[in-house]
């Protein structure tokens, strides 16, 4: 693939080789990652390694500790080496199995995540990463959960041109309430050209001040019946982030109502529909539900901000089925002019996605 990437002239390729190209040399970074991963796994002389890269040898140090995730997460490194994973879905996994106390218990996260990870974002992975490790040690997630909050902190990076980055750690719960309350502040600001981010950045400095409006947020979690009950200990899911421990959810359970879900025998959430256009608001709340918060585009890890029906209506029912919830960008792309990217529903709620290229991808309901 190297000889043939390096011979080839890339601005005279059709866009359709373009992308093959880019996925070639996405596959040829994987395979030298896992070669400098073994090389290092094995090379004891860090001084010499961090002289012929040009490196501080703290830092080979630290990718050399970083390499015996090859003896923690093999068949994940194994498809490192053939480039159906990047560097970063490794690590992201090895970040969280990297504390489990025994690797029975890391290989029972790697048996749960194997076959499905060739196909998830980084982003996805580190959730299933995170649910598994729940799973397999439900008690020791909840002690490293705690022994986690201390090391909450607020870090200052200068950047370039008069800026700088003000980076908060804290709970999953805590920041993703004052996320979304910065998100409200920012809807709240008067229209101009400022993007959201802009607003949001703008919103923290004011609630900061002292300027901020009091508001209210929701922060959704769903927690199966028996772990709010007490009877096991599987985790909560935090809408926007991912699995929480068991006692996290609880926790906040006993603080805020409660909504019944029913799920079918996929761990999908049932249907509820309405027979008018414009689903109401248990309609869309229960189809952000059923895609687990975030939009249906392949790929995108967005929280959901508008619905569109895949079937047009009335053809398409209004229901949280055939209702889909999208960011802003991806409903834009659906519904663009050119209307070269086709989305088709599957019977069994599968969304299907072909693109101008003619390439397909699928989306299906949250498993819950």
């Amino acid at each position: 693939m190297l000889d043939l990437l390096a011979g080839a002239d890339l601005s005279s390729l059709t866009a359709d080789q373009q992308v093959t190209a880019f996925i070639m040399a996405r596959k040829i970074k994987a395979f030298a990652d896992h070669v400098q991963l073994s090389i290092l796994h094995d090379f004891e002389d860090t001084t010499e390694m961090a002289m012929a890269a040009h490196e501080p040898e703290q830092s080979v140090v630290r990718q050399k500790q970083r390499s015996l995730v090859l003896d923690r997460l093999p068949r994940l490194c194994e498809q490192l080496r053939r480039g159906e994973l990047d560097l970063r879905q490794v690590e992201a996994v090895d970040e969280r199995v990297v504390n489990l106390p025994s690797p029975a218990m890391i290989t029972q996260v790697e048996d749960a995540l194997v076959e499905a990870a060739p196909r998830l974002t980084r982003s996805q992975l580190a959730r299933r990463a995170t649910k598994a490790v729940a799973e397999v040690d439900p008690t020791g997630y909840d002690q490293r959960r705690l022994k986690a909050i201390r090391e909450r902190r607020v870090e200052f990076t200068p950047l370039p041109d008069g800026m700088a980055q003000l980076r908060i750690t804290l709970t999953a719960l805590d920041a993703r309430a004052a996320y979304d309350l910065l998100t409200q502040d920012g809807r709240a600001q008067v229209k101009d050209d400022c993007t959201t981010d802009q607003k949001r950045a703008d919103a923290f400095l004011d609630r900061f001040l002292g300027y901020g409006v009091d508001r209210k947020v929701k922060v959704h979690v769903t927690i199966p019946m028996e772990t709010l009950m007490g009877l096991t200990e599987d985790p909560g899911l935090l809408d926007g982030y991912g699995h929480i421990a068991a006692d996290a959810a609880r926790e906040l359970a006993g603080q805020g109502p409660w909504q019944g879900l029913l799920l079918d025998e996929y761990r999908h959430a049932e249907s509820l529909g309405t027979d008018t256009y414009r689903p109401p608001t248990a309609v869309k709340e229960f189809s952000a539900l059923n895609g687990g918060g975030v939009c249906s585009a392949p790929g995108c890890i967005r929280p959901i901000g508008e619905f569109d029906h895949t079937v047009p209506w009335p053809q398409g029912k209004t229901n949280a089925t055939q209702l889909k919830g999208y960011c802003t960008h991806h409903h834009h792309v659906k519904h663009g002019k050119s209307g070269d990217y086709v989305v088709t529903l599957d019977p069994d709620a599968t969304l299907h996605w072909v693109t101008p290229l003619g390439r397909h991808y699928t989306t299906q309901p949250h498993q819950y």
